[in-house]
């Protein structure tokens, strides 16, 4: 069953939240969604059933209905952060939790779209700037210093420079991303271990990362000048003994929400528009997860590299309420290394035949292929039933040293399978010794590594797939196979209980 552990403003302090957090065993669990706000810390954890309540206090956090600014908007990009996280991480998610969190932002974006909740509703960034104003502090002439690297700093930087701020600074602990985000503004950059200099001159604070622990305390700040520092991280950026300090006046995130509160309206009617898309949301859910139970296990054959199994995961990613079974089979080509794709010696079903003859034998419902592996026609008694849209289409290059194509030496060896990139290759560098290469991605990311070749094209998306985006050296400007990136499933004709099955997302 799918369970949550919730621990927020509702019901706790930023003390509170603060030390739970820095408790909290995800271990204890096994797989998970966490989530973490300004204002909340949730576990979502389990298999199985989705009880409506775990569904409905979900559905009500993504669409702001529990938030302390009613209907505020970054708690959605946060829930879809959390979910994108935790599918990244390596964990294997159960089918429920893809299942929820799936639903979760669907809804969250339609009662945005079709409501107006999240009209006048008042963001942390907005709320700082108000509380600045409130202080009647001369911008012009104040120094503030921005502490962190994000979304809602570079909001805090806008609204600043659009006030008439003059002297501003960012502050963050990797100076080179401080710098790209600093420089449309004009404003100067320092590294945070440098806060004990330029804090002494600092006249408004505002500090928001993503920090474990508190990056500001008293000692850190000129006692003799009056300070008014505004803390929206969640643990606390600034130590709250700073308060201690005569000259100082410190808001936390609870201040600021509090500070707020008076100047948000929200028409109830839209709130209950809102609750009631959520119930719909639910029942639809409900009903997702009946006919999962009522689902056959689907039999999937595929090849048996670390990339085909991703591939299998993501088209299943798509249909949590359907369960399955992996059958890994070897194919022709993966059994006969030395067959050249380069010199046109494969037969159109190198990569097929196998999987194709144990879908005609019924030894399995569906195959799943990279899309640009089928043949021209496929077997006569077998049909594509689902083609999903790739989402990333381009040509990498991974090189020894990192080097660009440009940066080859001449006569370098580069790898490819593909009569089409070694046309486009020899169009750009003439000058370079095209070779043939076979094997998976990663053995052919070896190959180079080890300097049996200088280079190698590659698939980006199957880098991607793999978590080897830090191997590419350059994306390349070469046409493609048109199916590149595409992931196809087939099946025996006539299945059109498959076809119903896989048509969610399918291009066909």
């Amino acid at each position: 069953m799918i369970q949550y552990q919730s621990i927020n403003h509702l019901t706790t302090s930023l003390t509170e939240r603060e030390e739970y957090f820095s408790r909290l065993n995800r271990d204890e669990v096994g797989p998970s969604v966490l989530l973490q706000t300004c204002n909340r810390v949730e576990l979502y954890y389990g298999d199985g059933e989705i009880p409506d309540a775990v569904a409905r206090h979900l559905f009500r956090v993504v669409c702001g209905l529990e938030s302390a600014i009613i209907g505020e908007r970054a708690v959605q990009g946060q829930v879809k952060e959390a979910y994108l996280t935790a599918r990244q991480s390596g964990i294997k998610l159960s089918t429920g939790l893809h299942k929820l969190f799936e639903c979760a932002l669907q809804i969250g974006k339609r009662v945005r779209t079709e409501t107006q909740i999240s009209q006048g509703a008042v963001s942390h960034s907005l709320a700082a700037i108000e509380i600045i104003e409130q202080q009647h502090v001369n911008l012009v002439d104040a120094h503030i210093t921005i502490i962190g690297v994000n979304k809602l700093t570079e909001d805090i930087i806008k609204f600043l420079k659009n006030k008439g701020a003059k002297v501003m600074m960012l502050a963050n602990r990797t100076e080179e991303k401080a710098r790209r985000m600093a420089a449309p503004y004009g404003i100067d950059v320092r590294q945070l271990d440098e806060k004990c200099d330029f804090l002494q001159e600092t006249d408004i604070l505002v500090s928001a990362t993503s920090a474990p622990h508190a990056v500001v305390y008293k000692e850190d700040l000129n006692p003799s000048r009056p300070l008014l520092a505004i803390d929206l991280a969640f643990p606390r950026d600034i130590d709250p003994a700073v308060a201690d300090l005569e000259l100082v006046t410190l808001y936390n995130l609870q201040d600021v929400e509090r500070k707020v509160q008076d100047n948000i309206a929200v028409r109830e009617e839209e709130v209950q528009k809102a609750e009631l898309m959520i119930e719909e949301e639910i029942g639809l859910l409900r009903e997702t997860m009946a006919r999962r139970r009522s689902h056959q296990t689907i039999r999937i054959v595929a090849r048996g590299s670390r990339l085909s199994r991703l591939q299998v995961e993501e088209v299943m990613q798509r249909l949590p309420e359907v369960p399955y079974n992996l059958r890994v089979q070897a194919s022709l080509g993966d059994k006969n290394q030395t067959i050249s794709l380069l010199n046109g010696e494969a037969p159109d079903d190198i990569f097929t035949r196998e999987l194709d003859l144990a879908l005609l034998k019924g030894e399995a419902d569906v195959a799943i292929h990279s899309a640009k592996d089928l043949p021209e026609q496929l077997n006569g008694g077998l049909e594509v039933i689902a083609l999903y849209e790739a989402f990333d289409k381009t040509d990498s290059l991974v090189s020894r040293d990192n080097l660009t194509l440009a940066q080859l030496p001449v006569g370098s060896r580069i790898g490819t399978s593909s009569p089409l990139r070694r046309r486009e290759l020899q169009a750009l560098r003439p000058d370079l010794e095209i070779v043939g290469i076979r094997g998976c991605i990663e053995d052919r990311v070896r190959q180079v590594r080890a300097g049996q070749i200088d280079a190698a094209i590659v698939a980006t998306c199957a880098l991607k797939r793999l978590g080897m985006e830090g191997e590419i050296a350059e994306v390349l400007p070469f046409a493609t196979h048109p199916m590149q990136g595409r992931l196809a499933v087939t099946a025996r004709k006539g299945r059109n209980d498959l076809k119903a099955i896989f048509s969610k997302g399918s291009i066909l």
